[in-house]
């Protein structure tokens, strides 16, 4: 999975994606074509990475220089396509081509020499120096281009001929001869350019890759996000969800962080209503896709298990997409959990209040059979539900949920301050029995919660 295919999936993703401070379309284009990647050394160096990008960021010496490589960036465009033209070798490149090329040639020797400056010695780039020696004669190391006179001395001599011509017709047959030697200029340029091609590529790259790591860098400084540590189990100590956390300050609330810890194993959650367990399987979610996008993790201390694929049915939009009722899409969703465990991939199965909407005799069934089904394949899986009675053996955690006390008032405003979202472990097979004391505290119809 690529990140731009994670938005529908997960939508916190795309609330990453905004608040990316990335400078460059280069940068943008990098994340979006990023890959899911289940290769723990893969990871590993990009959290080193990512790791000596934010001592720089830290680092007061470093903010002048890191502010000149940003505008520096900010400047570089996408020129693949006229790579592509260069090394197809079908083509001469026109002026703009060649001005795209000193352009990106200039602008990263620039970068190179801050880089050298703050000891960025971790994103090695290219030398640029012929590239710039070629399309800059004149050496002004001004990012514009045309074809100069100093590339061949026919070329002054009809230019100077243009200038001095008796008449019109005159001036347009000495224009003409000096089309001709510019056009032979461009065709050696081009020849000239063509083994530099592929080092100009690398480049673009690297400088795309440095973009989204610094971006990553901020985020993570921002967020107080910590460098996950990659294991064989999950840790997640004081894990928090930026988007919720976010909407709550702006209301003057805080978000509780919650821990958790599991194996491979299946856990089943049970909470009352309202007691966050569908924001719990969303923020595990973000958890395990920003690690394995190669992103700190919104937690203190965060230890991952690395796995193939992440599954997760939270919620009814796909099923309004598809046109299919919330149960198909469930049920097929839950279908492919079975199928990608059967076929020996490690998933992260995330599934919300399992058969909510079919009646309770069938769905209890569903719940259980498919805790024993992912117990028997190895499959990870977070499972929330309502029903008591799931004839199933695996391992229990409870939302504590509301802590009232007598003489306090109970308001839609106010309810989240009395509700504990830490996880306890229950042994208990009886789910949480609150709706109708949620329902009479609000001061709803009393005939409706007889």
């Amino acid at each position: 999975m690529l990140f731009r295919h994670t938005f529908e999936p997960i939508p916190a993703l795309h609330y990453v994606y905004e608040h990316l401070q990335l400078t460059s379309n280069l940068g943008r284009h990098y994340l979006l074509e990023l890959p899911f990647c289940n290769d723990a050394a893969l990871l590993e160096k990009e959290f080193d990475l990512l790791e000596k990008t934010l001592a720089l960021v830290q680092d007061d010496n470093c903010r002048t220089k890191l502010q000149h490589i940003r505008n520096h960036l900010h400047q570089i465009n996408d020129i693949r396509p006229t790579l592509d033209a260069l090394h197809s070798g079908d083509v001469v490149l026109d002026d703009i081509q060649l001005f795209e090329i000193k352009k990106t040639a200039i602008l990263t020797r620039r970068i190179a020499e801050d880089f050298r400056a703050i000891g960025c010695d971790f994103f090695p780039l290219e030398e640029m120096d012929a590239v710039v020696s070629l399309l800059d004669p004149e050496h002004t190391n001004i990012p514009h281009f045309y074809i100069y006179a100093a590339y061949d001395p026919e070329l002054a001599k009809w230019r100077e001929r243009i200038q001095n011509a008796q008449s019109v017709q005159e001036a347009e047959e000495f224009r003409f001869q000096a089309q001709k030697v510019e056009d032979k200029v461009r065709a050696q340029l081009t020849a000239q350019l063509q083994p530099h091609g592929d080092a100009i590529r690398r480049n673009l790259d690297t400088l795309a890759h440095f973009d989204l790591v610094l971006a990553k860098a901020r985020l993570a400084i921002d967020w107080h996000a910590c460098r996950p540590t990659l294991s064989d189990h999950t840790e997640l100590l004081g894990l928090f969800n930026p988007e919720v956390a976010a909407a709550l300050s702006e209301k003057g609330r805080t978000f509780q962080p919650v821990d958790i810890r599991f194996n491979r194993e299946t856990i089943l959650v049970t909470g009352a209503n309202m007691a966050g367990k569908s924001v719990l399987l969303k923020t595990v979610a973000l958890a395990q896709y920003l690690c394995q996008f190669g992103f700190y993790v919104p937690a203190a201390q965060a230890t991952l298990a690395v796995v193939d694929e992440v599954i997760s049915s939270i919620g009814d939009k796909q099923s309004e997409i598809s046109g299919l009722s919330s149960f198909a899409v469930e049920i097929l969703t839950i279908d492919k959990i079975i199928k990608q465990g059967r076929a020996g991939s490690k998933v992260l199965a995330l599934v919300d209040e399992l058969a909510r909407t079919t009646n309770p005799e069938e769905g209890k069934r569903l719940v259980g059979n498919f805790i024993r089904l992912t117990q028997k394949l190895g499959i990870t899986a977070l499972v929330t539900t309502h029903y008591s009675g799931i004839d199933a053996s695996c391992r229990r955690l409870r939302v504590k949920g509301l802590q009232l006390h007598e003489n306090q008032a109970l308001t839609v405003g106010n309810i989240s301050d009395y509700m504990d979202y830490s996880l306890v472990e229950t042994d208990a097979d009886e789910v949480p029995m609150e709706a109708f004391a949620i329902a009479k505290l609000f001061g709803v119809d009393e005939e409706l919660t007889r």
